[in-house]
């Protein structure tokens, strides 16, 4: 036999007694322990990747798909797995349209969708937990919903089929399907210009998410194409004290906003409230539009101003990026944006 089947019969061997546990070991360690070039080691390894032993991995890493003590593979579920920070009831009422119809969709092709609700998961150092979570579920795929910059890199190294239902960060390579925010607020700030309204606030909570970032760029780039528009980002804590807090600091500028953006509808509630509180009329002294859409926003009175995604389309358009995914056919790079339909309020004026 040759070098390189001796060394693919070995490898197998203890792929599947478990030597090495659930990572093989890098390189230049299996070379030095097993006398053999690196060359003939890469062949091998490539070898044993086509029979599904092994997965390319973060680095040169590779991981180990076999069964430890038994000679099949571990099972991959035709299963996908939806990652969330909160259980499937606390999500918001329009992403829990679209992930019912994305479930729906997956189960006409024969696979089902699985809502994964974890905290630590979402935290600046997920790495711990995400390998927990990818060991014990090991589905064919994975949907990460409003998934933090660490999660998407940690998903990126390891070349896990994953697409990201939402913003993605820059420099990730995961796909993703998501709202056109950037085109979003440029039409925005046109409808406030063709009424005058010239002094324009984007408000948005903290932590900046990924699709806040590409607001605010939207923002800045059409204000710049409108002659005296002034534009502002402002950013509060998430509460209904910060956001009041950072609305009163605003009011008493010598030329207050006339115009804001707000990008969550919770919080475009709070806003419409406090003016009022204040005394600025809405849409009389400052026009007010929510990035997004939540159906109580039609019971506010003067009806709000919002951007609304089409939830039956933005299911089916991920339902078939996971399927072109799940089947090798889903490049890294691509990512698709839907444009919103503006649904005109009182509260523009």
């Amino acid at each position: 036999m040759s070098l390189a089947t001796q060394l693919a019969g070995v490898l197998r061997e203890e792929i599947r007694a478990g030597t090495w546990g659930r990572w093989l070991p890098g390189e230049w360690p299996l070379c030095e322990q097993f006398k053999v070039s690196r060359m003939t080691l890469r062949s091998v390894l490539a070898e044993l990747e086509r029979e599904g032993l092994l997965r390319a991995g973060q680095g040169r890493r590779r991981e180990i798909l076999a069964v430890p003590g038994g000679g099949g593979l571990a099972p991959v579920e035709r299963k996908v797995v939806l990652l969330s920070p909160v259980p499937l009831p606390e999500v918001a009422r329009a992403a829990l349209f679209w992930i019912d119809a994305l479930r729906g969709h997956l189960g006409e092709t024969g696979y089902r969708l699985e809502v994964h609700p974890s905290h630590a998961v979402y935290g600046a150092k997920p790495a711990r937990a995400l390998e927990g979570v990818t060991a014990s579920l090991r589905p064919a795929g994975w949907v990460l919903y409003l998934s933090t910059e660490p999660m998407q890199r940690w998903f990126a190294e390891r070349r896990l089929p994953c697409l990201i239902a939402g913003s993605r960060y820059p420099g990730n390579t995961l796909p993703a399907l998501d709202t056109n925010y950037r085109a979003l607020c440029r039409h925005a700030v046109g409808l406030c210009a063709a009424r005058g309204r010239l002094r324009l606030a984007l408000v948005m909570a903290q932590p900046e998410a990924a699709g806040d970032c590409e607001s605010e760029r939207g923002l800045h780039d059409a204000a710049s194409r409108v002659s005296g528009a002034r534009a502002v980002v402002v950013r509060h804590d998430g509460s209904v004290a910060g956001l009041c807090a950072l609305l009163d600091r605003l009011l008493q500028r010598p030329a207050p906003p006339d115009a804001y953006l707000v990008a969550r509808p919770v919080h475009a509630l709070t806003l419409v409230s406090h003016l009022h509180r204040r005394g600025v009329r809405v849409p009389e002294d400052a026009a007010v539009i929510s990035r997004d859409d939540e159906p109580f926003l039609a019971h506010l009175v003067p009806t709000l101003a919002r951007y609304a995604v089409d939830q039956a389309q933005f299911a089916r358009r991920a339902s078939r990026m996971l399927l072109e995914l799940l089947r090798g056919g889903l490049r890294h790079g691509r990512v698709h944006y839907l444009m919103p339909r503006f649904l005109a309020g009182a509260s523009l004026g």
